[in-house]
């Protein structure tokens, strides 16, 4: 986050830590700086950012919820107030299960640092059979998450989303300027293609392959697409797929054989993924196609029916003149 003020440098002086109460002491668990912690953050990042993203969808007034990997995460969008909860389910890998509420005001309403003013960031974790309450104000792996609500507090008052600053190795993957709608389907398949580029030497290279070729067939209805679709593309293309492929590299050459087969049978899932979201987007075209030529068949049908009319109608009117 941004530079601190006087009332934060005051909070971190450790002479005063002991006499805070639980919910503003700042969070110093090292059982917690793990990856189950930072794939915690990343996907309600990721959730952040696909809601930013939706700039012509109305969000004012209205919750939006996503579970993933263990997680839950919803967000309430209020006039003056952005409200978010993080939890860890019993599916999560994490061995501390945790949850995190913040709530930040909106810049219009109050602002900090440029930023809308955090008005609750309390993280609950259990840990020796008891429950511990901490801040994340300050952390270092939730700071991304206080970068990516006030894009989307941006993002929702109608103004142009400003790329990330760096926000130190907290998050998974670097942030970037949210692409435009009609390039994002061209930008994932040409990050994929990388990926295929850089497994060309390994035993699982015409996996990959396939599966940029599925993306391929995909990327031209890209946009057709719902939110929790994209969002899963976007996740196996940028994290995923990559993490797979340079851990593998990092292997000796007994452990790569040893695991193969299930590095292979998890590329094989991915692919039916993308080739069955592929698959759908070509009956979605056919039956759009379906759909225009009963449209021009019934237009132009019935334009003939009404030329038909009009015609009987205007002779019915030149008898009556007559007459």
């Amino acid at each position: 986050m941004a530079a601190l003020n006087w009332k934060d440098k005051l909070l971190e002086q450790n002479w005063l830590l002991p006499f805070l109460p639980n919910y503003m002491k700042p969070l110093q668990e090292p059982a917690l700086e793990n990856v189950q912690t930072k794939e915690f953050v990343y996907e309600a990042e990721e959730f952040i950012s696909d809601l930013a993203a939706l700039s012509e969808l109305p969000r004012l007034n209205k919750t939006f919820k996503r579970s993933i990997q263990g997680f839950t995460y919803k967000i309430k969008i209020k006039p003056k107030k952005i409200h978010v909860e993080m939890l860890d389910t019993h599916k999560s890998a994490s061995t501390i299960k945790k949850r995190v509420f913040i709530t930040i005001h909106r810049m219009h309403i109050r602002q900090e640092n440029g930023m809308g003013k955090v008005l609750d960031s309390t993280i609950y974790y259990q840990k020796n059979g008891r429950t511990i309450v901490r801040s994340v104000k300050r952390h270092p792996i939730f700071q991304s998450v206080f970068y990516h609500l006030h894009r989307l507090d941006t993002s929702v008052s109608g103004h142009q989303m400003e790329a990330l600053p760096a926000a130190g190795e907290a998050s998974l993957e670097s942030s970037s300027p949210v692409p435009a709608p009609d390039q994002e389907g061209r930008l994932l398949t040409a990050a994929l293609k990388e990926i295929a580029d850089l497994s060309v030497s390994m035993p699982f290279a015409k996996q990959v392959s396939a599966i940029f070729e599925a993306m391929s067939r995909a990327e031209e209805e890209y946009q057709l697409l719902n939110i929790e679709e994209k969002h899963q593309i976007k996740r196996m293309i940028h994290h995923d797929m990559p993490n797979l492929v340079h851990t593998y590299e990092s292997l000796t050459a007994e452990q790569r054989k040893e695991l193969l087969p299930r590095v292979e049978q998890s590329l094989s899932n991915m692919h039916a993924f993308i080739s069955g979201i592929a698959d759908d987007l070509q009956r979605t075209r056919v039956d759009r196609m379906n759909h225009l030529l009963q449209l021009n068949d019934l237009r132009y049908s019935l334009d003939q029916q009404s030329e038909e009319g009009t015609s009987s109608l205007m002779k019915k009117h030149q008898r009556q003149l007559k007459d």
